[in-house]
């Protein structure tokens, strides 16, 4: 199965108004600091400010780039000032100056060294360093009507369907290398980039993070169960997708439509000033709850099977992980990922949202460029009124 997705056109990688926002939440959060300026080191927090990728290697969202920047607020603007090695100066001279163009009040300099850092200029051998960078980059800058909430939604739509169109595309006897190589291929047939590849075959349905690996195959009648995380600029996706051979039994079908119902009632949880622990302990109940209604009670059991997911953002596919003891406290347009496993067929369900200044959170839908004969979706909606189109099982 081929689905063309060429119709949709990817989103400005950095819109100017989407510059004219980030910089006005930088200046927010650095006067908040009485500072005048910031150095970014992390990949990520580069791809937030540029809008290009700076790797050479596939490296971590918050891991150091080779380019890092000085970024200090002037009273009549700003001046960032790049700075890495000399391999890769000539990228950045020739990909940077006509993003800024324009933009008069920034002011770009590039250099093979950080000149003298002044006291006043928030650096990562300040002990909240971390916490600054987060709280710059985490929210979604912008809200719904932004360019950042423009290329995560466009992501997770390509995402979904490159997933499914691979879905409909494996077959039995193929390797884990094979059905990874396909999935990339798929992936890099859009220029999607992917910063983690999944696959579980017969034999890993029990692993929790399956890696590819050519001695497993799919069997005639196998479970298959692909995992990606893909990146559009500073945008991450975190996706999941199911697949069946040779059919599906009713009990199957039913846990995971139970599955799909106790994701819905766990996004639900993540509001402004939720409490991590109290995310926590409201899992194991909701997962109860939903269980018992499907007449599933061993079902609570996949409430912590695997880890809770969590907070994501251009820092990290997962920023943290939900913990019983941790104290974060949730934001507006913090962008969070949950992918609960049953523990019974060992189905995997995966939905990613955006919590609300009010009201309950959003959940994005990715269902918008698959076509149905490739994948169908249910609709779920909670107790509390998160609701969200959610992927079925592909049968095959």
């Amino acid at each position: 199965m081929v689905i063309d997705l060429s119709d949709y056109g990817k989103p400005n990688p950095l819109s100017p108004n989407e510059l004219e926002d980030k910089l006005f939440h930088l200046s927010s959060i650095l006067r908040s600091k009485e500072a005048d300026g910031i150095i970014f080191r992390q990949e990520g927090a580069l791809r937030w400010l540029t809008g290009v990728r700076h790797q050479i290697i596939n490296i971590a969202p918050d891991a150091v780039s080779p380019v890092q920047v000085l970024v200090v607020m002037k009273e009549d603007g700003w001046d960032f000032t790049f700075v890495t090695s000399r391999f890769e100066m000539p990228r950045i001279k020739e990909q940077l100056p006509p993003i800024y163009e324009g933009c008069p009040k920034i002011q770009i300099n590039f250099s093979e060294s950080f000149p003298p850092i002044p006291n006043n200029i928030i650096s990562s051998i300040d002990s909240t360093y971390f916490t600054v960078v987060s709280e710059i980059i985490q929210p979604l800058v912008g809200g719904l009507k932004g360019n950042q909430y423009k290329k995560l939604q466009w992501l997770s739509c390509m995402t979904s369907a490159i997933m499914a169109e691979t879905a409909n595309t494996i077959e039995p006897g193929m390797n884990g290398s094979i059905v990874r190589g396909m999935l990339f291929n798929n992936f890099s047939h859009w220029d999607i980039e992917s910063n983690l590849i999944m696959v579980s075959l017969s034999g890993q349905e029990k692993f929790f993070h399956p890696l590819y690996d050519s001695r497993y195959r799919i069997d005639p009648d196998s479970w298959v169960k692909l995992v990606a995380g893909t990146r559009y600029v500073d945008m991450i996706v975190s996706a999941s997708i199911m697949i069946k051979f040779n059919g599906c039994s009713e009990h199957a079908q039913r846990t995971y439509r139970c599955l799909q119902e106790a994701v819905i009632e766990y996004a639900d949880c993540y509001r402004v000033n939720a409490l991590e622990s109290d995310i926590y302990t409201s899992v194991g109940e909701r997962f109860r709850a939903v269980g018992e209604r499907f007449g599933l009670p061993e079902f609570f059991q996949s409430a912590y099977a695997h880890h809770l997911g969590g907070p994501t953002s251009p820092l990290g596919n997962r920023d943290y992980i939900i913990t019983q003891t941790g104290s974060h406290k949730m934001f507006s347009w913090m962008q969070f990922a949950l992918n609960p496993m049953e523990t019974k067929y060992y189905t995997k369900i995966e939905v990613q949202g955006i919590i609300m200044p009010f009201g309950p959170p959003l959940i994005i839908d990715s269902s918008t460029f698959t076509p149905p004969l490739a994948l169908e979706y249910t609709k779920v909606v909670s107790s509390g009124g998160t609701n969200g189109n959610l992927a079925n099982i592909v049968l095959r």
